[in-house]
């Protein structure tokens, strides 16, 4: 009888500590539950955000229905033993929307004298603003020889 009680405590102590751990780790598993769910919710709504931001700004800057967006160009190159990588995407405003969808049906053309441009724009490195107002008066003039009185402006929607 020695021998068990010292067993009998051990069995009772436990028995009546095990539900008030397990009700502290129910209780601590419910905060976790919402703090997760509110973390979620925070992230959803973040990421809505940032993807209407991101609609808002490519839109405004270049979809028309008159404008053709051509590219993303990948450039590699070696600059004074120096790698440079850059994307750069063009955009080509038509004066009509006849022009605009001329020039998608030839888009291989326009990518043909786009392509050149744009790798000679990094041939020295990165571009200063100078450089890249060349780029867009020397494209504009080179589509407007192969497409007379189609093209507008040309503008780089980005540059990486």
């Amino acid at each position: 009888m020695k021998r068990l009680l010292p067993v009998l405590c051990c069995m009772l102590a436990v028995l009546l500590v095990v539900p008030v751990d397990g009700q502290v780790a129910y209780a601590q598993e419910q905060d976790d539950t919402s703090s997760t769910k509110k973390r979620k919710q925070a992230e959803k709504e973040r990421a809505k955000k940032h993807k209407e931001f991101n609609r808002e700004i490519q839109y405004r800057r270049v979809i028309g229905p008159k404008v053709l967006a051509v590219g993303p160009f990948s450039v590699s190159l070696f600059v004074r033993g120096q790698p440079v990588e850059a994307r750069i995407r063009v955009a080509v405003q038509a004066v009509s929307e006849q022009g605009k969808i001329t020039m998608d049906a030839q888009k291989w053309a326009v990518n043909g004298i786009l392509y050149p441009l744009a790798v000679r724009l990094f041939e020295n490195g990165r571009p200063d603003r100078e450089q890249i107002e060349l780029f867009k008066v020397d494209a504009r003039d080179r589509l407007s020889e192969r497409f007379p009185d189609m093209v507008d402006e040309v503008f780089i929607e980005s540059m990486i």
